[in-house]
């Protein structure tokens, strides 16, 4: 068991080895699609700048020096499990209207490449069909942002981004699937230098509304074929709360974690580079509970040759985190976990985030994170909680069989395991999508997402969600 890990290293590491002549690779991968030494991310200029539509042509709407790409997705939707219940409580089914639409916008002005993007998925239901006021039964989750890269010199390049997510759920679309509500776009949609799940939140039933802001920038200069990055990430994550629970109760899990990274790394060949990281991580929340100071370790290998067909990054690591109070682990009058909860935790961690382009009709877009964090034990409106692992999985894929069709599949996976207690938590999701045209920009679409959730408690549910409807896209 213990090769597996460097087994897929080497794999991926021949993969990435594996270049393609320039000219078969500006036919095949997207234009621009260099990506940045300093964080493995794409820079402005390739995201979303060249979107391949069934035909193989660009689409887009010119707008001054912008190329904008925007579609709408409006269709009906049945969700036989809104809340996300356990079997045997009160549950809710329906059908409702699902409206989503999406823009990408790019500007290239040389030194200075800028990047913006948004997407609403919201779904209306009817009234729920058992509980009325079990749950809110119309649900908005978005996500918005911008990138702005400017060169000041050929090796010496700034980056600033900022990012707004709204989640109904750790599974939503929204975040977890590169901003694809209705089936992966076939193309990363966003350059920010994300960590996939900061605050290592973990599936759940009946789960709670979250809004995340991210901000942050980092500066990369190179030396020939080494590099040097330093950057800074603020994260802030806030829950919806009830007005009728009291504080502290209500703020245990709303809390702001700043990442500080310094990578450096070398150009072995010019397709494949080796680096090292280290991030110091404070993470501090509302009620000061499980406020948290550590650090992140990592090594790896990755390609950002824009012709190579495949690019990104694997890593592998260390992460360590020292909780500065135990407070929060018991109630007053009630012991809710005991005394067996570790205050200082560590881990071996991995990762990846590929991207891959077979073909111009044909996409794939991976990432795999492992993040220490502080996961509330019962609920995000009680303030009790341990230290966790969580690993946060994504894989999608877009194939256009024709002229005429299309099909998109994904896949996630989040496993969450908590320090000092046997509780071992397993969300997956599986989705498909399929687009045949109508016309030149009008697409019907069928989409398929099940969603469940497996715990040693009884914490599980599964839910099925079934969309059909017409996508435009300009």
């Amino acid at each position: 068991m213990a090769t597996r890990p460097f087994a897929w290293v080497v794999l991926l590491a021949a993969a990435l080895l594996v270049g393609v002549p320039e000219s078969f690779a500006q036919q095949t991968a997207p234009t621009g699609a260099r990506q940045t030494g300093s964080t493995g991310a794409q820079e402005t200029g390739s995201t979303g700048a060249q979107e391949t539509g069934p035909t193989g042509g660009n689409q887009g709407l010119p707008v001054g020096g912008w190329m904008l790409f925007p579609s709408i997705f409006a269709g009906a939707v049945y969700n036989d499990n809104i809340g996300q219940s356990t079997p045997g409580t009160p549950s809710s089914s329906g059908a409702g209207f699902r409206g989503v639409p999406r823009l990408v916008g790019t500007y290239d002005g040389g030194l200075y490449k800028t990047v913006v993007y948004g997407v609403v998925d919201g779904q209306v239901f009817g009234a729920p069909s058992v509980d009325p006021h079990f749950l809110d039964t119309n649900t908005i989750a978005a996500t918005a942002g911008f990138s702005e890269n400017y060169e000041a010199m050929r090796d010496l390049i700034f980056n600033f981004f900022g990012n707004y997510t709204r989640e109904t759920d750790v599974f939503h679309n929204a975040v977890n699937f590169n901003n694809g509500a209705i089936g992966p776009p076939g193309y990363a949609s966003s350059n920010i230098p994300l960590v996939i799940n900061p605050f290592g939140t973990v599936p759940s039933v009946n789960p709670i509304p979250f809004n995340q802001f991210t901000a942050g920038g980092a500066v990369t200069k190179t030396f020939d074929q080494a590099f040097a990055t330093l950057s800074g990430t603020a994260f802030r994550i806030d829950y919806d709360h009830l007005e009728n629970i009291p504080q502290p109760f209500q703020t245990s899990p709303d809390a702001t974690s700043v990442w500080v990274s310094g990578r450096v790394g070398y150009h072995v060949i010019p397709a494949l580079y080796l680096f090292g990281e280290a991030d110091g991580i404070v993470q501090r929340f509302d009620n000061s509970l499980f406020n948290t100071n550590g650090y992140r370790i990592l090594g790896g290998l990755g390609s950002d040759d824009p012709h190579n067909l495949l690019q990104g990054e694997i890593y592998g690591g260390y992460q360590a985190q020292h909780q500065l109070s135990q407070s929060g682990l018991i109630i007053p009058g009630q012991n809710l976990i005991g005394s067996g909860i570790p205050g200082d935790v560590n881990s071996p961690i991995f990762g990846c985030r590929p991207t891959y382009y077979p073909t111009r009709y044909w996409t794939f877009i991976a990432s795999v994170d492992q993040t220490l964090g502080m996961s509330p034990f019962l609920s995000p409106a009680v303030p009790a909680g341990t230290p966790s692992l969580v690993t946060t999985a994504m894989l999608q894929t877009t194939y256009f069989m024709a002229r005429d069709w299309s099909v998109g599949a994904r896949a996630g996976y989040t496993r969450a395991q908590f320090f000092g207690i046997s509780i071992l938590q397993n969300g997956w999701l599986a989705g498909a999508s399929f687009n045949y045209q109508i016309w030149r920009n009008l697409l019907l679409t069928l989409d398929y997402q099940y969603t469940t959730l497996r715990s040693l408690s009884s914490s599980d549910f599964t839910q099925n969600m079934f969309t059909v409807g017409l996508t435009y896209s300009y």
